[in-house]
């Protein structure tokens, strides 16, 4: 039964990735992806991005404790959603921030030649 519940919890933990992938494109899209361009305005609003993750991945892992009827709350259960996080963020992340990288670096680059018109004219 442990390795059951330890598989579910690193199927949460996966699942949890899009919620971080969604929160991930509404900062930069927002924010911009350079973080040291960051004003106070975008700090905040990072933490509360980072905050509405938490909520919402423990949310998720109560209701999954809930559904399968988990007895208690251990160790391996912990370390199941955390690795789980972990091989989302290192494996279907990177091609998300890599799109979000090329489509953000798209608009800034057209951006950047609607204001050297500007400028010219």
């Amino acid at each position: 039964m442990q390795f059951f519940i330890f598989l579910t919890c690193l199927g949460c933990g996966i699942l949890s990735g899009p919620v971080y992938d969604v929160l991930y494109i509404v900062r930069c899209a927002l924010c911009g992806a350079d973080v040291r361009a960051y004003t106070i305005k975008d700090r905040i609003f990072l933490i509360v991005c980072d905050v509405a993750y938490c909520a919402v991945f423990a949310a998720g892992f109560i209701f999954i404790s809930v559904l399968f009827s988990f007895d208690d709350l251990r160790l391996y259960m912990l370390a199941g959603c955390a690795l789980g996080a972990l091989i989302y963020l290192k494996s279907f992340h990177i091609i998300v921030a890599f799109f979000v990288g090329k489509v953000y670096n798209k608009i800034n680059q057209r951006r950047s030649l609607e204001d050297e018109r500007g400028k010219a004219q």
